[in-house]
């Protein structure tokens, strides 16, 4: 039997039937939106129409919760992870809640699927923290901007808590998909004078493992978390982002603070003034060596070293405390180490050596959410 397919190549068999989902539009009131969440289907989605309303939101099954790129929202929406698909934040404008100008809480479980926060603004003045994670992964922020007052913590990924420490006891591959992924972002901290006032784009702490690619930091910092007596993070992969000062008097002294855990971090770019002092350090704030939970440590607090190749050189790579050394904590290059030493998966020990390579770019969440093609039509003859 001759078969001829005509128009665009058809990649799934052609009598597989598609999964029927509906978009629902709803006013922007608190009691509308929740009403629509709670009544749609997995697969659904729900568009908020209107300039704006306040109210919290509770969102827990595989939907699509759309702000249609001119809704804006006051409270705060609390998202649950869900293990029969994606659950999907996106298009919405966020001005926080409270002094901290809070915007969402997400929580993850590991048998979940992946969530999705993408193509929001939030924006305040406020010491903001935007969106606090608990758990560990997966997860995907993307496309958004993020726009504080001074000293925020604007992603705050809060791993398993200050009171658990099994996130150092697991294995973390790198490369691997079951992390916080944050990419394609812009974060900015407009500064009255040029100073950057501690101002973190993203912090980490107590065992989180967090992949941060292809964003722009506008006079901010990732902090990857660790202080004195602390479960601090446990895996960072950094890399291909930029770090913009071209601001009047710019004086940021940090781009990146690495106080826990390893990781690698490469290829990422400064433009803007000339920071003499600004730096990508790596710091332990405990005594002794090792310390608890320091750099260049992995699973079980094993030797583990951070790896850092083709950085900018205005990117200044230092120790900032005597237990973190170079040669043994981290390493740097110019190019990725032909053989690099681990110890973060069950399996490795003390001479298990690895090539690193980067989970697939764009996050695979941001292809499916791709329209599928039309106009397609199959002939049998």
């Amino acid at each position: 039997m001759l078969r001829r397919i005509v128009g665009l190549g058809i990649l799934l068999n052609c009598c597989a039937s598609f999964a029927h989902a509906d978009t629902i539009s709803v006013s922007c009131s608190q009691s509308a939106i929740q009403a629509a969440i709670n009544a749609v289907a997995a697969g659904d989605t729900v568009v908020v129409t209107g300039g704006g309303c306040g109210g919290n939101l509770t969102l827990s099954k595989p939907i699509t919760l759309s702000g249609g790129g001119n809704t804006t929202l006051t409270g705060i929406v609390t998202l649950t992870t869900s293990a029969s698909g994606t659950v999907r934040v996106t298009g919405f404008t966020f001005t926080g809640s409270g002094a901290n100008a809070r915007a969402m809480y997400v929580g993850i479980s590991s048998s979940a699927q992946p969530f999705r926060i993408d193509h929001n603004t939030f924006q305040s003045n406020a010491q903001a923290i935007y969106i606090e994670i608990s758990g560990l992964g997966p997860g995907l922020i993307d496309h958004n901007s993020l726009t504080s007052g001074a000293a925020a913590e604007m992603i705050h990924n809060s791993g398993l808590g200050p009171d658990n420490a099994s996130g150092w006891t697991d294995s973390v591959q790198p490369g691997g998909p079951d992390m916080v992924f944050v990419e394609d972002n812009t974060f900015t901290y407009v500064s009255p004078n040029g100073n950057f006032n501690a101002t973190s784009a993203l912090q980490s702490h107590y065992g989180a493992r967090t992949v941060v690619r292809h964003n722009t930091f506008n006079l901010s910092q990732i902090d990857q978390h660790g202080g004195p007596g602390l479960i601090g993070a446990r895996w960072w992969e950094i890399y291909e982002n930029t770090f913009n000062t071209n601001v009047p008097n710019a004086n940021q002294c940090c781009f990146m603070v690495l106080r826990a855990g390893s990781g690698v971090v490469f290829n990422n770019h400064h433009i803007g003034s000339n920071i003499s002092n600004g730096t990508i350090q790596l710091i332990e704030e405990d005594s002794g060596y090792p310390a608890l939970y320091q750099v260049g440590r992995g699973i079980n607090e094993n030797l583990s070293p951070a790896y850092l190749w083709g950085n900018d050189a205005s990117l200044h790579i230092e120790s900032g405390s005597s237990n973190v050394v170079q040669g043994r904590d981290f390493f740097v290059s110019a190019t990725q180490p032909t053989s690099m030493v681990r110890w973060e998966l069950s399996t490795d020990n003390g001479s298990t050596t690895y090539s690193y390579t980067p989970y697939p770019y764009p996050h695979p969440l941001q292809r499916s959410s791709l329209a599928p093609p039309t106009g397609l039509a199959v002939t049998v003859n």
